[in-house]
């Protein structure tokens, strides 16, 4: 063949071209960033309006309903999802993938623009409208925690947000936690009517006053001076002497009105860790960057900080990806060093140090090219990636084998160095290209997985063909050219004869190996008997695959056969509480101080100051390695637990957590003394008593975002008939074992005080209800009219009335509204008032209101799959009244949709292979024999899930099967090839058939070997860090991997046997047929 003969030719080129490849794919890999998942761009655009101070139900008539009218005729539209909340907005649309983001995001801000007309006049800010970037969620959050108050945390947290957002690739520092400054004008509404002045007057009275003036210039001598009015206050103080009117023909200041407090807004959130007031500081990047680089400049800045910091006060990384990346990254180049180990290991004792060394290269190579690859193409190293790498580490061997123990055979057949690496490479040059492409068919069709779970795992296949295609050009031209400088064989053949020189044969092929040595006369033994009795072997096979699918149903039990994603060992483990609406922030808090003293240790107790402080108190732990450390809880695992207590607790489309929640974080994962998913369990059973509010405990999920385990969608008009219904289904639900935390998002009741216009009498006075409203607003919510400027930084001036006036509903009856003619009319004259409930977050999908019941499900119990199917089948004859729909989503729509798809590329893939087989040896029935074993070895996959009492994995395993596919047929094409070689020179068909399965004994068990250890990490989990010369017997990356690795291992090991026994006896069963029939 003319690639790998022009290599041998140019053996010095290719050399150089080796060196070349070293540098360069050393430097690609030294900048590729580095991420914990993949860059996912998803078309999803978002539009949030904020309309202060009104109910959800107002906020959907006045601001979402108009602006989904006018996003309904957009194209490529998938799905239209909105919250309305207390003052908020939120509208998420999708498009379907393969949008162009920039594109249809310019769309939306002109139709946004186009609703604007249409939204209330009042309101204080107009519609923000951006895309969703999931690579834009934090890569560190920085808790500042100590007993000097929040407010002391916010100044060093805002010193350290300034620095840090001047590091190269950040993309945004923001500051949760403490207090912000706020200069307060609390108004005094009696003062006002007595002088009547009305509220909206004083307001502007104090805008005009706070302002900088330019009056142009004058011309003085050969001078030019500018003519500037300064206004802006210097001091709070300042504004109590502003005059608001005169009265009586004297100035009332603003000081006989109110007073001007120097303070901090209205305090909407707490935090806490490990019970301790906390401000915490989210850092995000920029698309591309590099995460490890951003995070060593971010510590190197807070180091610097922290010189000047009190010794109480203390930093902690919340959540870290830095930390994950450099575990995935060490866990690729340490697997990269075990797997070359290995491989010369395994191939020292077949072929000798040279030829395993050559073999060997096989792998850096190919990962140096890839890096290379992956540079130019834009890809960072994320944790698909790094798998991919990992999984393709046994197979970047396999065709370096093939074609160096062809070369050394036909060194040991008398050829010379030059002659045995022209020829051997040649001879098997197109069944190795033939079984690459064949693996790289069967990922081929997972390119063109749908969805955020086809952006997630694209990654693999797009990783895999690039490192697999790199592995084949290794082999036919470097390994061929090295073998022609390098290689020798064991025992060089005495030369007798007219074998004394080996000239070129007619027919380059080599002489089939001499069966001896225990090994091969037992294999030709066994092979022999096989072909024998060709009808018993064959069924024997098809029967080995049903009981090894059987055992595998009795292991893991017939009532949880599957899973969607694979359950992990969580880092973190959230829970959540949702309390009454309208709730204060002090009883949101209090619940929370409940929950956390329940996770601590002290269930039951009032959260009293003393009491807290007591269930909070460090305790002392031991981990795995013998590390003693400090954490607020009886749990032996648990390192953190941070709160987030907050006094609005409306929806978020892209919130994973209620507002008010905690986070417990656990240890690392290698110092755990037990698996964290066990105290989940634990933690149910402690809040489950907590009253006042509905307590629900998640683990963190990995891997794309899904939904709930459990989510079901009922559609509708009416809002109360949804929440009779969402009630209804939350009772059936919950009477499934193993499904837990029930709960939908259904509120109704809120404390309102309605007051309803008088509009005729209203009319008389020139007043609208949007006047009568927005004077409201001002009086109760407070409105932002001007703004403060100290030392560089810019504070609200907000005009409110004094909290005991607000907290008396009576003084709503004696505000004043300034009639068209400058009467002063009060608000008892225009409106009554009463007590009423009224509609909390209002949920609308595609234009209909929507009720969602969610659940959680306990996978010690069942797997989620096998529990959405139990309440499917529950809710199948469940009665709904017309006009209303009930639909599973979540993570059980992306369960059906990774269904269908992995279905769909599995078949494709199959198609593929079969079309290269047909067109690699011109024939229907030798591909039908190599696509039957891709089946029986499926017996292997069953073998290997029921030893591990692992379910199947919709999306780990059914891209295991997928993989295996491609890898299982290789082996065969190598030896089908070379039994019609030898059929063709001559040889009878079972002659033949033994020959080329004892020749090619030794490659298929290497290929097989070599690829199983370079998963056994995986599945182990051992991990031997070479830098720090440490074994690891725990390895974290590897929960997410270890049941695709198992069918992989598994089944190439059934397919070895199958390649090895039954595909000869098909073959021969086959040809027997095809002469009998030429012979008729």
């Amino acid at each position: 063949m003319i690639i790998p003969d022009t290599a041998v030719k140019n053996r010095i080129s290719v050399l150089v071209l080796s060196v070349i490849i070293v540098l360069v794919g050393c430097y690609a890999y030294s900048v590729l960033p580095r991420e914990d998942e993949p860059d996912i761009t998803i078309p999803y655009v978002f539009v949030a309006t904020v309309y202060k101070g009104v109910a959800s139900a107002d906020i959907e008539t006045s601001v979402t309903i108009p602006i989904e009218k006018k996003l309904k005729g957009l194209e490529g539209v998938k799905k239209i999802s909105s919250v309305s909340s207390e003052g908020l907005s939120e509208i998420n649309i999708e498009f379907i993938p393969g949008t162009d983001i920039d594109d249809v995001l310019r769309k939306v801000k002109d139709k946004v623009d186009e609703a604007e007309r249409d939204l209330p006049s009042d309101m204080e800010e107009d519609p923000s409208v951006f895309e969703v970037n999931i690579s834009e969620l934090p890569i560190v959050v920085y808790s500042l925690s100590g007993p000097q108050g929040s407010t002391a945390l916010k100044r060093l947290a805002d010193d350290l947000q300034e620095d840090m957002e001047s590091v190269a690739g950040v993309l945004e520092v923001t500051v949760t936690g403490g207090q912000e400054r706020e200069i307060l004008i609390e108004v005094d509404p009696e003062k006002l009517a007595w002088y009547h002045i009305p509220i909206s007057d004083f307001s502007l009275a104090v805008t005009r006053e706070n302002t900088n003036t330019s009056g142009g210039a004058v011309n003085m001598g050969d001078g030019r001076y500018q003519l500037r009015v300064p206004g802006e206050f210097d001091s709070p103080e300042e504004i109590m002497g502003i005059v608001v009117k005169d009265h009586d023909g004297r100035p009332v200041y603003l000081k006989e009105l109110a007073r001007a407090l120097d303070t901090f807004k209205e305090e909407e959130s707490r935090a806490r860790l490990n019970g301790h007031e906390a401000v915490n500081i989210s850092v995000k990047k920029r698309s591309g960057e590099n995460v490890l680089a951003i995070c060593a400049e971010l510590d190197r800045i807070v180091a610097h900080h922290r010189t000047g910091w009190s010794e109480t006060t203390r930093i902690t990384k919340l959540m870290n990806k830095e930390k994950n990346i450099r575990l995935m990254v060490a866990d690729l180049e340490n697997n990269i060093l075990s797997g070359l180990i290995l491989v010369v290991g395994v191939l020292l004792f077949v072929l000798g140090f040279r030829n395993a060394i050559i073999v060997g290269l096989a792998i850096p190579l190919s990962m140096l090219i890839s890096f290379t690859v992956l540079h130019v193409l834009g890809i960072t190293l994320n944790m698909v990636v790094l798998f991919s790498l990992t999984l393709a580490l046994g197979m970047l061997v396999d065709n370096a084998i093939v074609i160096v123990e062809n070369i050394y055979r036909f060194m040991e057949q008398g050829a010379s160095r030059t002659q045995a690496a022209m020829m051997a490479s040649s001879e098997v040059a197109y069944p190795v290209i033939g079984s690459t492409l064949t693996t790289l068919a069967a990922f081929f069709p997972m390119l063109y997985w749908p969805g955020i779970m086809g952006e997630f795992m694209r990654y693999l296949p797009l990783t895999l063909i690039v490192t697999l295609t790199a592995s084949l050009f290794v082999a036919l031209v470097i390994n061929p050219a090295l073998a022609a400088f390098i290689m020798r064989v064991k025992t060089p053949p005495v030369p007798t004869g007219e074998d004394r020189f080996s000239p070129p044969r007619q027919t380059p092929m080599e002489t089939p190996v001499e069966i001896r040595g225990r090994l091969l006369v037992t294999y030709a033994a066994t092979l022999h008997v096989a072909l024998k009795h060709r009808a018993k072997v064959i069924t024997g096979a098809f029967l080995t695959l049903f009981i090894l699918f059987y055992l595998w149903l009795l292991a893991v039990g017939i009532e949880k056969p599957m899973e969607f994603f694979p359950s992990v060992d969580p880092q973190n483990v959230f829970v959540n509480i949702d309390p009454p609406e309208g709730a204060t922030l002090d009883y949101c808090d209090g619940i929370v101080r409940e929950v956390e003293m329940c996770i601590a240790s002290a269930c039951g107790a009032r959260p009293t100051d003393d009491a807290y402080r007591e269930a909070m108190s460090l305790r002392q732990h031991t981990d795995r390695k013998g590390r003693t450390f400090s954490a607020p809880s009886d749990f032996n695992n648990i390192e953190y637990i941070y709160a987030n207590s907050v006094r609005r607790f409306g929806s978020n489309l892209f919130a994973q957590n209620s507002p008010n929640h905690l986070g417990i974080q656990f240890v690392d994962y290698e110092h755990r003394t037990r698996p964290s998913k066990d105290a989940i369990p634990r933690f149910r059973e402690r809040v489950k008593h907590i009253a006042g509010a509905r307590v629900t405990v998640k683990k963190e999920e990995g891997g794309p975002p899904t939904g709930a385990p459990v989510n079901i969608e009922i559609a509708g008009d009416d809002f109360a008939t949804l929440g009779r219904l969402a009630s209804e289904v939350q009772n059936i639900i919950a009477t499934i074992p193993g499904i837990e935390d029930v709960r939908d998002d259904y509120s109704y009741n809120i404390p309102t005080i309605r007051i309803r216009i008088d509009r005729k009498r209203a009319a008389l006075f020139g007043l609208s209800t949007g006047a009568v409203g927005a004077a409201l607003k001002t009086a109760y919510n407070g409105t932002k009219v001007s703004t403060y400027r100290e030392a560089g930084d810019e504070y609200d001036i907000t005009v409110r009335m004094p909290e005991h006036f607000r907290n008396a509903p009576e003084t709503l009856h004696t505000l004043l509204i300034p009639a068209e003619d400058g009467t002063l009319i009060p608000l008892s004259a225009l409106s009554h008032m009463h007590y009423t409930g009224s509609l909390g977050d209002i949920t609308r999908i595609n234009h209909n209101r929507v009720v969602t019941v969610k659940a959680n499900v306990d996978e010690q119990v069942k797997p989620g799959t096998v529990l959405r199917s139990e309440a499917e089948a529950l809710l199948r004859t469940f009665p709904l009244p017309e006009g209303y729909t009930l639909t599973f989503t979540g993570e059980n729509e992306e369960e059906q949709k990774a269904k269908a798809f992995l279905s769909r590329a599995f078949m494709l893939a199959i198609l593929l292979i079969f079309l290269i087989l047909v067109t690699l040896f011109n024939s229907v029935a030798q591909p039908v024999i190599i696509l039957t074993s891709v089946i029986l070895s499926f017996g292997g996959v069953f073998l290997g899930l029921a030893f591990m009492g692992y379910p199947f994995g919709i999306i780990m395993s059914g891209v295991g099967v997928i993989s295996l596919a491609g890898v299982v047929v290789n082996n065969a094409i190598v030896l089908i090839d070379y039994t019609n070689k030898l059929r063709e020179s001559g040889m009878e068909t079972t002659e033949a058939i033994i020959a080329a399965g004892a020749t090619r004994l030794r490659p298929v068990m290497l290929t097989a070997v070599t690829t199983v250890l370079g998963l056994i990490p995986m599945v182990t989990g051992i991990s031997i860090n070479f830098r720090e010369r440490t074994i690891s017997t725990l390895s974290e990356t590897s929960q997410y991997w270890k049941s695709m690795s198992v069918v992989v291992i598994f089944g190439l090991v059934i397919a070895t046997a199958l390649t090895l026994v039954v595909v000869p006896t098909l073959y021969s069963l086959l040809a027997t047929r095809r002469d009998d029939e030429q012979a008729v």
